[in-house]
């Protein structure tokens, strides 16, 4: 029995490797995390980063855009929540605003969201609740959203992420109060 509690526990934790977003899966390198646009204040966490840079063009603009990305895991008790910062800096190209159950299927396509419920604002985050089955195990998930940086009626900024836990819900809040991210 202690075995499938183990395999059970890394393949659950698999799936925050597998969470990274397509968005950036593409070129995204290992950083230091006291380097990302995130930190996170939890003992008894294991904490990766990972940023992407990438030249963006739409019409006559061009700039650059970066992508962070946050993986938080942990094992007492078991979760893990992947966050994910985008920044575009270029003078005339900015982020059209949409809703966090948009942008969360686009951000994480291999997830397949039940039960969604938008909650509102939540410590600064537009948050939903849903359930999924991550690496076969049934979970509650939490997925939150911000938007920063007003420009030309867009953004320049996103921070979007999800967490999940197979035993409870309050272990991702409990994360999420962790985690400082842009506008914190």
């Amino acid at each position: 029995m202690r075995v499938r509690i183990v395999d059970a526990a890394a393949a659950f934790l698999l799936a925050a490797i597998t969470a990274v977003p397509v968005a950036a899966s593409g070129a995204m390198d290992d950083i230091d995390c006291s380097s990302s646009s995130f930190e996170f204040a939890g003992a008894g966490y294991h904490v990766d980063c990972q940023r992407s840079v990438d030249q963006v063009r739409s019409g006559g603009s061009t700039g650059a855009s970066e992508i962070d990305v946050m993986t938080i895991s942990g094992d007492d008790p078991r979760m893990f929540m992947t966050v994910v910062g985008v920044r575009v800096a270029a003078p005339r190209l900015y982020l059209v605003r949409q809703n966090l159950g948009q942008n969360f299927r686009e951000t994480f396509n291999d997830i397949k969201a039940e039960d969604w419920k938008g909650i509102g604002n939540k410590n600064g985050y537009d948050t939903a609740e849903f359930t999924a089955v991550i690496s076969g195990l049934p979970s509650s998930c939490v997925a939150i959203q911000r938007y920063l940086n007003p420009a030309w009626g867009g953004f320049k900024r996103r921070i979007i992420g999800m967490g999940c836990s197979p035993t409870s819900r309050e272990s991702v809040y409990s994360a999420i109060a962790k985690l400082a991210a842009p506008g914190d």
